[in-house]
């Protein structure tokens, strides 16, 4: 995979060792709260003059309701009949049943699934969803707002939590370097860093910022609630993405 590969999956290290408590450890955003970060994060960038090209947002909630095959696949009937406008299919791994659903909006994709796998020796099942969308606009964006809140509203009983991730492309060097870039969009976000990696092409950063409640714990007894990554690609363009309150999609 290469140096600067094997030191990214280092550095989301962190993620993982957070990634498994996350739904117990984290306040679910109420109303618009968790369509704020996405906002500011996209506006930051463009400020710094980035290209976005992919915004992602999941979240996921723990279905207690299902504990055997017998449940998984009433609860996938009963997302089939409630969400009638996604494509579904069933595909059956070694860990057990996943039911996908997948719904292509004008400028983004939906996307459901229904998920057990076997945790401590017994059936674990999770409901996840997901939107991704390739063209922001703050317009555009909000209509995705809506639709995402309502249909999360639907899916979900408690109030989920919202990971969010924003991937764009500087174009030309950057000034002062990568690590010095990275530390001036944290600035920009108000965000204080926590934890980073620092490679000749590629910057990995965790921190925290005040303005927003998600938080994860991190380090040292720290909290952390943005990941900011940087990696120098061919062409003299630079590839940055930024999430909260972690970075959740492969970059």
């Amino acid at each position: 995979m290469g140096k600067s590969w094997t030191a990214w999956l280092a550095a989301l290290v962190l993620t993982g060792l957070v990634w498994a408590g996350w739904q117990n450890r984290t306040e679910g955003a109420r109303g618009d709260e968790w369509s704020k970060p996405l906002e500011t994060i996209a506006q930051t960038l463009k400020r710094h003059g980035a290209s976005l090209d992919r915004w992602v947002v999941y979240t996921r909630e723990y279905a207690h309701d299902v504990e055997n095959d017998a449940d998984f696949f009433k609860k996938m009937a009963e997302l089939k009949r409630q969400n009638r406008s996604f494509r579904w299919s069933l595909v059956r791994t070694s860990h057990g049943p996943k039911a996908i659903g997948i719904n292509e909006r004008p400028f983004f994709r939906e996307q459901i699934q229904l998920v057990m796998t076997v945790t401590n020796g017994g059936p674990q099942t999770y409901l996840l969803y997901e939107a991704a969308g390739s063209a922001w606009s703050e317009a555009r964006w909000k209509e995705a707002a809506q639709r995402i809140q309502t249909k999360t509203s639907e899916l979900f009983v408690n109030n989920p939590t919202f990971f969010a991730c924003m991937e764009g492309e500087f174009s030309g060097n950057m000034k002062g370097g990568l690590f010095d870039q990275a530390s001036q969009l944290l600035h920009d976000l108000q965000a204080t860093p926590v934890e980073w990696l620092k490679e000749e092409s590629l910057v990995s950063l965790s921190a925290y910022t005040g303005q927003w409640k998600n938080v994860l714990p991190a380090a040292n007894h720290q909290s952390i609630n943005l990941q900011l990554a940087m990696r120098e690609r061919l062409g003299g363009k630079t590839r940055v993405v930024v999430g909260t309150p972690i970075i959740t999609i492969e970059y």
